[in-house]
């Protein structure tokens, strides 16, 4: 048998660097791993005296430290090491050294403080999981085998949170002062920062918002409970969707740093069947006339909130809001969702097959055929943006005589009407 081979088979299949030095103070073994993690190659150093070996490589030879950083190519590495003195039969004494590669579960150790920095900021039942979790990760430190427990714990904690942010929103399958409303919130991780919520002004008049918070995860949810408390506290007092994204502006910029908002605010008056709306760089939503079965697009000039400190917004109203017309508001998963050629489903796509839905069906069997047909179009398992869509049904006027009047006879359609 060549034990010559399969001793350098064996040193290879080791899951560490390993280095033997000689009695000699030379190197006789320097494995493919170690070739891997200093980047050095055996060629380079077999045989190589230690007084001419490079110094990141004598200090592998230091007893008095058991961890150092190497620097390769410009990159730093963390190295965990331990020596050992082995004496053969023949008297001869050699210095073996096992290393190994940490940089990567520090990195990984890093980014997980951060998220708990983040994490901390959350509100009631956040905060006290994010103490949890910080409890947990100061272990880390001294348990390095948790941090696969513990990822799986945040994970846990990360749903339940995506289970709590979307218990805030409205459960608005119903109907607001002739408005009848449907919606779908399908976040693509387990929490998001896509928004809709609805808030009654009051004389007839109701706000209907939707947003987008740029960014994905923790940060952006955040950012989006904040939101709709600071929509919740200013928008039962204003009555002009261009004001209320003014004040918006001036309350999130000194918050936001990268970030930003896309929403578009609409006001809906049963009395004089009117909307006014307006748009803070939002995908524009698609009014349905059903009189003449034409798709409109609502847009206005207006800048993102929290990006610019004098942020400018536009209101715009639309008075010949009739029976049975419609308007669909999204956020743009739906738009940049690309099918397996890299092309995106775009606006036109949206329009057409809101024409064909509206034309034959109502409420949430209106949301469900567009997600399944982009689905289909994306042929994906899971959409890689948050999934939001909020439709409005036009359907009840009420008497100019009486903004106030009770309109309970029409309880019988649960809050829809039979088209």
């Amino acid at each position: 048998m060549d034990y010559t081979d399969l001793l350098h088979k064996l040193t290879n299949a080791l899951p560490s660097g390993l280095l033997v030095l000689s009695e000699h103070d030379r190197i006789l073994i320097w494995n493919d791993l170690a070739e891997q993690i200093t980047s050095i190659a055996r060629a380079d150093i077999i045989d190589v005296n230690r007084e001419d070996l490079p110094p990141d490589i004598t200090e592998l030879l230091n007893p008095e430290k058991d961890e150092l950083m190497l620097t390769i190519h410009d990159d730093a590495r963390f190295i965990k090491k331990s020596i050992h003195e082995i004496e053969l039969n023949g008297g001869d004494k050699n210095t073996v050294v096992i290393f190994t590669d940490i940089t990567d579960m520090l990195n990984q150790k890093q980014d997980m403080e951060v998220l708990l920095m983040e994490t901390a900021d959350t509100k009631d039942l956040m905060e006290e999981q994010a103490a949890d979790l910080a409890i947990a990760l100061a272990e880390v430190d001294e348990k390095n085998e948790i941090i696969q427990g513990q990822n799986k714990k945040m994970v846990d904690e990360l749903k339940m949170a995506g289970r709590l942010q979307k218990s805030l929103l409205p459960n608005i399958y119903e109907n607001f002062n002739g408005v009848s409303v449907s919606s779908k919130y399908i976040p693509s991780i387990h929490i998001g920062g896509d928004l809709y919520d609805v808030v009654d002004v009051g004389q007839g008049m109701t706000g209907f918002i939707i947003a987008d918070v740029s960014g994905h995860g923790v940060a952006a949810a955040l950012v989006s409970s904040m939101f709709k408390m600071s929509f919740h506290a200013l928008a039962a007092n204003v009555a002009s969707p261009k004001i209320l994204f003014h004040m918006l502006n001036q309350e999130f910029n000194p918050i936001l740093a990268e970030d930003y908002i896309t929403s578009f605010y609409l006001l809906t008056d049963r009395v004089s069947s009117s909307i006014i709306f307006s748009n803070a760089g939002h995908p524009t939503p698609l009014l349905y006339k059903k009189r003449s079965s034409e798709i409109i697009e609502l847009d206005t000039d207006g800048f993102f909130l929290g990006m610019f400190d004098d942020g400018v917004y536009e209101e715009k109203t639309i008075t010949d809001i009739e029976n049975g017309d419609a308007l669909l508001l999204y956020t743009d998963c739906i738009l940049e969702t690309e099918n397996k050629k890299g092309d995106p489903y775009g606006k036109t796509r949206l329009k057409n097959l809101f024409a064909r839905t509206i034309e034959k069906s109502h409420g949430q069997e209106v949301i469900d055929r567009i997600e399944a047909e982009v689905r289909v179009f994306n042929a994906k398992e899971n959409f890689d943006d948050d999934f939001t869509v909020l439709l409005l049904e036009f359907w009840e006027q009420a008497s100019d005589a009486d903004p106030n009047a009770d309109h309970s006879d029409t309880a019988d359609t649960d809050g829809f009407i039979e088209f």
